[in-house]
């Protein structure tokens, strides 16, 4: 989906599912599918100017695969893409 460069573009429904499901290909969890989305939005709110480049979406993805790397580390011993939240280092039960 290619995004909108205007402000209430962080407001519109389409665009946060769209982050949604972008941030779902990076983790396995929903919670941290939305935190990455919440923090990315944050951002792009609190800084506008990120938006003002020739490709917004390459901007846009760029921020909340870097979010989503963040959120990814706060696992450790998950592997990426896992549907898993089980660390490495816990016993299963």
């Amino acid at each position: 989906m290619p995004f909108r460069k205007f402000v209430a573009a962080p407001r519109d429904p389409d665009f946060r599912e769209a982050l949604l499901r972008w941030a779902r290909k990076f983790v396995g969890s929903d919670v941290a599918a939305i935190r990455i989305v919440e923090r990315t939005i944050n951002v792009l709110c609190n800084n506008p100017e990120l938006l003002d480049v020739s490709d917004v979406n390459e901007a846009v993805f760029a921020l909340l695969r870097r979010h989503a790397f963040d959120e990814i580390e706060r696992l450790p011993g998950v592997p990426l893409g896992s549907t898993s939240t089980e660390r490495d280092d816990e016993p299963a039960l």
